[in-house]
């Protein structure tokens, strides 16, 4: 189950097929969610603009049908005054008559006002106008100017000269600036008004009963049906002059948007147009006057908010579906990862001590084909493996022998030369130290069984041959070791590797009469793993010699006729691989370095 999991965790963080049929399952499905998603929120909402369009064309044409009713019975007392036969003989320009007949005539009057009065809603007031200059209205003259030119105002001459549309004449907006400024209510304030002319005998128009009528109760049928507190219902003219809203501000500015002629081309219908810099469903309606229209705006934020919830609702559920496509497509992988986590299992164990190839079933038949073709590649090369290992061995193990037996003999007898004459002089504590050293270093070349050992043993060695070997030359050369961790030591390492390095410095690097002669040894941790560096303030190497050093190093077949540099690069090679092994640097005159790169065994 760990190899299966360190697999998997490896196919998804590298470039691997089983990276890529994930990801790729994982993207065609994000993709095809969010597409639905995406289509989902875009239909529930042209859906709920679909509704909410539905329920303002209902409600729309509830209240144009309340406004054609009021404005039916609104022209009832039109007719009855534009019909009465006072109000032609008070309008009558060429028919003279006494005072108690135009009192009388006044009275009639004033009686069908006051049944107009009580029984209308929708009509603020109505005027009674003549071309002979008669005025009248419904309180009898008592809020009017006395001074006020009726006949000379537009909306009056429309209203004798119009055409009639459904038995009256439409004046549309004006400003009630015929009433005097104690009148609050109407004082200059706009309003709508419907005519009807009155005519004499030959049926030409004397003047006419024009009944204005009260914008705050229309606008209070409109915001009753209205959707919400978001929408807006007003009415406009042929002009797109805004005739009735709640805003009286917006009383007679024009309503203008891109499209607004589509509301003039049909009768009823909705566009989502900007409107005030916003995006706006625009629904319009027709009216019982020609021309007029009724508008609702709703603005799109609003209808999107109501859509909100089924959103929500919508992404958790894509939430969950990405889920599932993830814990699916773990689950997919899962199953084509692990015969392939096997296959390369049982080839990572060709490179351990085991070249043995265990035939599995892999499910999959590439799979299967795979193992056995490298199976048979295995055992081909097996022989060759095996050879090439047993020679590289008994060439190490040679090496050693060799290295140990050149030791000895010479060095020997040196030290023991040394050892009389420290004895002779009488130096009883450099003779002992002397035999210490000597009797260490003889015991730890000797042990030939232990190919490996600590760190620390092979620098005591090194120690102790550099004290031996600076004995004779009168402790002329100045050594130095920095280890600044001494943790570092614990490492293992291959035997004898140093020796050969530091007799190599003396030999050629400072000569017979060594003068102000140093030898700094270090060792420290690096990236790789242990960096020895030996380094000489001797003669140094020429720049030819050095570079032709460093190639013999890099070559594998070399001869060399000494067992120093070379030697000691492919015991370490041998032992743990081309990554490892000596660096040369060098300037003539000046210095030496040997550095010696190990892994942290």
């Amino acid at each position: 189950m760990n190899n299966a999991a360190n697999f998997l965790s490896r196919s998804l963080t590298g470039k691997t097929i089983i990276r890529t049929i994930m990801f790729s399952y994982l993207l065609v499905n994000i993709l095809l969610l969010l597409l639905l998603g995406l289509l989902s929120v875009r239909d529930s909402t042209t859906s709920l603009t679909k509704e909410i369009t539905q329920s303002s064309y209902k409600m729309m044409e509830q209240a144009a049908r309340g406004f054609s009713f009021n404005l039916e019975e609104a022209t009832r007392p039109l007719v009855l005054l534009a019909s009465h036969y006072s109000l032609g003989a008070m309008m009558n320009p060429g028919k003279e008559m006494d005072v108690e007949r135009r009192i009388q005539h006044e009275r009639n009057i004033a009686d069908v006002a006051f049944g107009v009065s009580s029984l209308q809603s929708l009509v603020s007031d109505i005027l009674i106008l003549g071309e002979n200059g008669y005025v009248n209205n419904l309180d009898g003259r008592k809020s009017l100017r006395w001074n006020y030119l009726f006949i000379e105002q537009d909306w009056f001459k429309q209203a004798i000269s119009g055409t009639p549309n459904k038995g009256f004449i439409t004046l549309g907006l004006h400003k009630q600036d015929y009433y005097l400024e104690n009148n609050i209510s109407k004082y200059n304030r706009p309003t709508l008004s419907i005519a009807l002319p009155v005519k004499d005998y030959a049926r030409e128009p004397i003047g006419a009963v024009i009944a204005n009528l009260d914008l705050d109760k229309i606008n209070g049928m409109f915001e009753f049906t209205s959707y919400q507190n978001n929408e807006s219902i007003f009415m406009i003219d042929t002009q797109q002059t805004i005739i009735v809203h709640k805003d009286i501000a917006a009383i007679g500015t024009k309503l203008d948007f891109a499209g607004i002629e589509l509301i003039y081309a049909s009768d009823s219908g909705s566009i989502v147009t900007e409107l005030d810099g916003k995006e706006t469903l625009v629904i319009f309606h027709p009216t019982a006057v020609q021309g007029w229209r009724m508008i609702s705006t709703i603005p799109m934020s609003v209808i999107s908010g109501q859509a909100d919830s089924l959103k929500s609702n919508l992404i958790g559920f894509i939430y969950l579906c990405l889920l599932l496509n993830l814990l699916i497509s773990i689950l997919i992988t899962v199953r084509i990862s692990r015969p392939f986590g096997r296959l390369l299992f049982t080839l990572d164990k060709i490179g351990g001590d085991s070249t043995y190839v265990k035939t599995n079933n892999y499910k999959y038949r590439e799979l299967n084909l795979i193992g056995n073709k490298f199976k048979e590649l295995v055992i081909r090369i097996e022989t060759l493996v095996k050879q090439n290992y047993q020679s590289e061995i008994a060439l190490k193990e040679v090496e050693l022998k060799t290295l140990q037996s050149q030791i000895n003999p010479h060095f020997l007898f040196n030290t023991l030369q040394l050892l009389q004459t420290e004895i002779v002089c009488g130096s009883t504590e450099d003779s002992n130290q002397l035999v210490l050293s000597l009797s260490s270093l003889l015991r730890y070349s000797m042990k030939q069984s232990e190919e490996m050992v600590e760190l620390e043993q092979e620098v005591q060695n090194v120690r102790d041959y550099l004290y031996i070997l600076n004995k004779k030359y009168d402790d002329r050369i100045d050594i130095e070791f920095c280890i600044p961790d001494q943790s570092i030591l614990k490492h293992g390492t291959i035997k004898l590797i140093l020796q050969p390095l530091v007799e190599n410095v003396v030999l050629h690097g400072f000569g017979e009469n060594p003068q102000s002669a140093k030898m700094t040894i270090s060792v420290v941790a690096v990236k790789k793993g242990i960096m020895i560096a030996i380094r000489d303030n001797g003669r140094g190497i020429e720049k030819s010699r050095c570079e032709k050093l460093a190639r013999q190093l890099g070559m594998r077949d070399f001869k060399p006729d000494g067992i120093g540099l070379y030697n000691v690069n492919q015991r370490i090679r041998l032992k743990f691989g081309s990554n490892y092994g000596l660096k040369l640097r060098s300037k003539e005159g000046v210095y030496t370095t040997v550095y010696v790169v190990l892994p942290k065994a």
